[in-house]
């Protein structure tokens, strides 16, 4: 027990230092044949109080301190500070009570009931593995930010049951950032809900295959953009694809497909500006009616160009029979 000024600290120098503390020490084992612990040399040591005159000793000596205090102490206070022993019990060196355990071999501590710690901040360090086991349930919280982080170029793993149990997820945003490759793999049914706008953007080659039925609906309509074209749907898009095709002795044989659009054109441009593309879009949203008439033209010159092909056929065939007829008259 010290009270007041002390200057036995197994060393001719004087320690000076004034605070209210018991201790506990045993100095570490000489590792040689004859050689004399140096009575600060950690081996076991617990602490009651203020700061002693081994810890003021050791600060001459900051491989001494690392025996002592945990690296987090050491450097909240700034490396070769005096807080790092006066501030060792507390936020004064006249006034607060600590305790200090340290030892330079195992830390054991067993309860057959419960334990309660309280403290403020807290500071875990592991110079190792850490491991955490229970056979009951395990619950974390924060009331501000929590973070969860490996170490460089290390996997994170959840793992729920080992795929047999569940995981949810319950967040106000979500963002994700992937820096290398992506995969997700469902054993059952996928199903994806979004209430507002859903935007997806891919750099890159798009495969999908189905090996099922695949249904598309568009309830008010569908806008495709091209880096050559626009297409528009407007109004319930239904698409039925061919599911067989069959080709013997040159005769092909193929399953009738279905591909239904209440209304659809079609406009091609490049390198359009912003105002220029508006514009198109504007065009072919209000010219629905015009381009349906234009169709119905073209089908009609469609057919005149037909009929007057039958026309131009005859007269040839009416030449060529004049012609013969010419030749009988001379040769009789």
């Amino acid at each position: 027990m010290s009270d007041g000024n002390t200057n036995d600290s197994g060393s001719d120098s004087k320690v000076d230092y004034n605070t209210k503390h018991v201790y506990f020490y045993l100095p570490k084992v000489p590792t040689e044949d004859g050689e004399v612990a140096d009575n600060i040399d950690l081996g076991a040591m617990l602490r009651l109080g203020g700061y002693c005159d081994l810890e003021q000793q050791a600060q001459n000596v900051p491989s001494d301190q690392q025996h002592y205090y945990p690296q987090k102490h050491i450097e909240s206070q700034g490396a070769g500070s005096e807080n790092i022993f006066k501030k060792s019990a507390g936020s004064s060196d006249q006034s607060s009570h600590g305790i200090l355990m340290a030892c330079d071999g195992h830390f054991l501590l067993k309860a057959a009931e419960k334990m309660f710690v309280e403290t403020g901040d807290h500071h875990l360090q592991v110079n190792g593995d850490y491991e955490h086991e229970t056979t009951g349930s395990v619950n974390v919280q924060s009331g501000d930010i929590m973070s969860l982080k490996s170490g460089t170029n290390k996997t994170l793993t959840l793992n729920a049951g080992d795929k047999t149990g569940d995981m949810e997820l319950l967040a106000n945003n979500k963002t994700e950032t992937v820096q290398g490759n992506r995969t997700t793999t469902t054993s059952g049914d996928n199903s994806d809900t979004t209430s507002g706008n859903d935007s997806k953007i891919t750099w890159g080659f798009t495969k999908k295959i189905n090996g099922g039925v695949n249904w598309t609906a568009f309830i008010e309509g569908q806008l495709v953009t091209a880096t050559w074209g626009l297409q528009v749907y407007l109004g319930t898009l239904i698409k039925v694809y061919p599911v067989s095709e069959v080709v013997l002795a040159g005769m092909r044989f193929q399953a009738t497909g279905l591909n239904v659009a209440s209304v659809q054109t079609q406009v091609g441009y490049k390198a359009l500006s912003a105002d220029t593309f508006a514009a198109k879009v504007s065009n072919v949203l209000t010219g629905l009616v015009d381009q349906q008439i234009r169709i119905t033209q073209a089908t009609l010159t469609t057919q005149q160009r037909a009929v007057q092909a039958n026309v131009d056929e005859l007269q040839a065939r009416q030449v060529e029979m004049d012609a013969n007829m010419v030749g009988v008259i001379a040769f009789l």
